[in-house]
C-alpha cells in the first residue's frame, strides 16, 4: 500500500529548530562575506591621503573617487537582491563577491583618476549585492528565537572587515603605498568565493518555492533540523508562497509605512557613516595628524561598531527593538557632533569616533534584523536590497556633500554639527513604524 504523501511547513519546521552545527557555518561563511565586504567597501578611505598626493587632486575631486563605488553598491543592492529571490541567494551572492574580489585587485593597477573610478564602480556592484543576499540566507536558515541575533552577528562582520583594514593599512599602508591593500582587499574575497562554492548551502525557502527541488530540499532540512524525518517525495510549503515576487509587494499588505521609514532610516545613516569613513582620515591629515595616527582613528569606530552591535542586540532581545534602535540612533547623533568638539586632536576624536562606532555604527547592523522582520520569504532579499539601495544612494551623498562643504572650509566641527543632526530624523522614523 502506497504510503500517503507527508507535507511540510518549512518556515515553521526552520522555525522551531535548534541550532545545530549548519547555522553556525552559514553563520561564520557570511559572516567572512560581511568582513570582505566592510574592508573593500572602506579601502578609499584608508588609501585616500595617499591616492590624492600620487594623481594630485585636491578635495574637491576627491568626493566623485569616494562616490564611485558607492553608485555602484546602489546599482548593486537593487539588481543583485531582486536576482537573489529569483535565481537563489547562494549563487548570487558568490557571483558578488567574486566580482568585488576581482574589481578591488584589478584597482591595484589604476593608472589614472578615470580608471580607478571606473574599478571602483564595478567593485561597487559587487559589495552592493553581496549583503542583501547574505542577510537573507541568513535569516532563512535561523530558527525563529534566534533570527535577530544571528543577522546582527553576521552583520558585524562588516565593522570587524573595517576594522581589520585599518590594523593592515597602518601596518603596510605607510612603508609600502596604498597598491597593498587593494591587492589584500582583492585577494581575501577572491579565495572566499571558492570557499562559498564548496561549503555554503542554498536558502531553504529559496528552495521550498522550486519544483523540482524536493531532494536537495529533504537533505537541508535533515540538516538544520534533525529531528525531522524529510523525503525527497514529501510536500513542502511555504505560508506566503502565493505572494509575488515583486516590488510593488513592499507596499501592499500594511507595508507602505513600514518600507518608506525603513528606507529614510537607511538613507540618513548611510549617509552620515560614508561621510566618516571616506572623509575623517583626510580632514585629519589636513590638520597636521600624522596619517598613522588618523587611520588609528577609523580603527576605534570600527571597534565601537562591533562592541555596540553586540551591545544593540542584547538589549534588543529584552526590550522593544525598535525602541532601543531609536535610542542608539539618537545617542549616535551627540556621538558625531562631539567628534567636532575634538578640534582635530587625536584623543578627544578618537574617543567621539569610538562612541560612534558603538551607537550610530550599531544603529546600522540593527537596521537589518528590522528589515528580514517587514517582508515574507518571497520579496525578503528584494526588501533587504532596496532598503540598501535607498542607503546606498544616501553614502553617495554623503561623501559628495563632504566635498561640496570643504569647498567652503568651514570649521573642523561643523562638518561634524552638519553631519550628525540627521541622525536625530533616523531615530522618529524608526520610532515610527509599526511593530511587523
Amino acid at each position: 500500500m502506497k504510503e500517503p504523501v507527508r507535507s511540510w511547513d518549512v518556515a515553521a519546521r526552520l522555525n522551531d529548530a535548534p541550532l545545530g552545527a549548519l547555522h553556525w557555518l552559514v553563520l561564520a561563511l557570511t559572516f567572512a562575506v560581511a568582513a570582505t565586504d566592510g574592508l573593500d567597501a572602506q579601502i578609499i578611505g584608508f588609501t585616500a591621503p595617499q591616492i590624492a598626493a600620487e594623481f594630485g587632486i585636491g578635495n574637491d575631486r576627491l568626493g566623485p573617487v569616494f562616490s564611485a563605488a558607492l553608485l555602484g553598491m546602489t546599482v548593486g543592492a537593487l539588481l543583485f537582491g531582486t536576482l537573489g529571490d529569483r535565481f537563489g541567494r547562494r549563487r548570487t551572492m558568490i557571483v558578488c563577491v567574486a566580482l568585488f574580489g576581482g574589481g578591488t585587485l584589478l584597482t591595484a593597477f589604476a593608472g589614472s583618476v578615470t580608471q580607478l573610478m571606473l574599478l571602483r564602480l564595478v567593485t561597487g556592484l559587487g559589495l552592493g549585492g553581496a549583503l542583501p543576499n547574505a542577510v537573507t540566507l541568513v535569516a532563512e536558515c535561523a530558527p525563529g528565537k534566534h533570527r535577530p541575533l544571528l543577522v546582527t552577528l553576521m552583520y558585524i562582520g562588516f565593522s570587524v572587515g573595517g576594522l581589520l583594514g585599518g590594523v593592515i593599512a597602518g601596518s603596510l599602508v605607510v612603508e609600502h603605498g596604498w597598491r597593498v591593500m587593494f591587492y589584500i582587499g582583492g585577494g581575501l574575497p577572491l579565495a572566499l568565493s571558492l570557499l562559498l562554492l564548496a561549503l555554503l548551502p542554498e536558502s531553504p525557502q529559496y528552495l521550498a518555492r522550486r519544483t523540482g527541488a524536493g531532494g536537495q530540499l529533504s537533505a537541508l532540512l535533515g540538516r538544520l533540523d534533525p529531528a525531522g524525518a524529510y523525503d525527497a517525495h514529501d510536500r513542502y510549503t511555504l505560508p506566503e508562497a502565493s505572494s509575488r515576487a515583486d516590488v510593488g509587494e513592499l507596499f501592499r499588505h500594511r507595508r507602505l509605512r513600514n518600507t518608506l521609514l525603513l528606507w529614510l532610516a537607511f538613507f540618513i545613516n548611510l549617509l552620515v557613516l560614508f561621510f566618516l569613513m571616506n572623509w575623517l582620515p583626510k580632514l585629519l591629515v589636513d590638520g597636521g595628524v600624522p596619517l598613522a595616527q588618523a587611520i588609528r582613528v577609523t580603527v576605534m569606530f570600527n571597534i565601537g561598531g562591533v562592541l555596540g552591535a553586540l551591545v544593540l542586540a542584547w538589549l534588543s532581545a529584552r526590550h522593544n527593538p525598535r525602541r532601543m534602535l531609536a535610542a542608539f540612533f539618537a545617542l549616535g547623533a551627540l556621538a558625531i557632533m562631539a567628534i567636532g568638539l575634538g578640534d582635530g586632536r587625536f584623543a578627544p576624536v578618537a574617543a567621539a569616533c569610538f562612541a560612534t562606532g558603538l551607537f550610530a555604527g550599531a544603529a546600522q547592523v540593527g537596521l537589518y534584523p528590522i528589515a528580514t522582520q517587514v517582508y515574507p520569504s518571497t520579496v525578503r532579499a528584494t526588501g533587504v536590497g532596496w532598503a540598501q539601495a535607498w542607503g546606498r544612494i544616501g553614502s553617495i551623498f554623503g561623501p559628495l556633500a563632504g566635498g561640496w562643504l570643504a569647498v567652503l572650509e568651514p570649521r573642523f566641527a561643523i562638518y561634524f554639527l552638519v553631519f550628525g543632526a540627521p541622525l536625530l530624523v533616523a531615530a522618529a522614523a524608526i520610532a515610527a513604524m509599526r511593530d511587523a
